[in-house]
């Protein structure tokens, strides 16, 4: 019995017996995940905000190998890649910055955050939680199709009174075309 009562409490120390740890290779992140971002490298993009001022944004855009561990009973480590593109701005304003990786095999998993504010980039037709399809919008006499709106994860434990990203606008030839902001101000592309 007190055998018993040692094994018990050995494995219950331990968590479990352990055991090899599985690799699971996802690859490079394929090309074709990278034209839900479209920002390229050393390019400049404008935006204007709703009182007239144009702010350029400078980008700077790069892919990284990554892991991430799963360690319940048995060790599991996924290795992946994560493309990452910040658009800095000429003025003091928020930055915009993108994700995207291959982390999970069944979709591109890709978000972008303006400032503190985060929005999911849909790459699956099961993600409607995060857009509303909006089809196009007009901009400067130009007309954007295939476009989303995108809701901020905007959470409680952010300041309230702040001013923050409320809403955008996106599609994937153009990324960003509109922002709406929580005081009614907005930023527009400017092509």
């Amino acid at each position: 019995m007190r055998r018993l009562f040692y094994i018990l409490m050995i494995l219950l120390l331990n968590g479990c017996i352990p055991c090899d740890t599985v690799i699971i290779e996802n690859g490079p992140l394929p090309d074709s995940a990278l034209r839900f971002v479209p920002y390229q490298n050393g390019k400049i993009y404008k935006f204007r905000h709703s009182k007239g001022l144009v702010i350029n944004f400078d980008t700077y855009r790069e892919t990284r190998e990554e892991w991430t561990h799963c360690a319940e009973c048995c060790s599991y480590e996924y290795h992946y890649e994560v493309n990452s593109t910040r658009l800095t701005p000429n003025y003091p304003i928020f930055d915009f910055y993108f994700e995207i990786s291959n982390r999970d095999t069944s979709y591109f998993e890709c978000y972008t955050t303006i400032g503190k504010y985060g929005f999911y980039i849909p790459t699956a037709d099961f993600q409607l939680d995060y857009f509303e399809k909006v089809d196009s919008l007009i901009i400067d006499s130009v007309t954007y199709k295939d476009v989303f709106k995108l809701n901020s994860d905007y959470g409680s434990y952010y300041d309230k009174d702040s001013i923050y990203a409320d809403s955008l606008y996106y599609n994937y030839e153009y990324g960003i075309l509109k922002i709406l902001m929580s005081n009614g101000e907005s930023y527009e592309i400017v092509k």
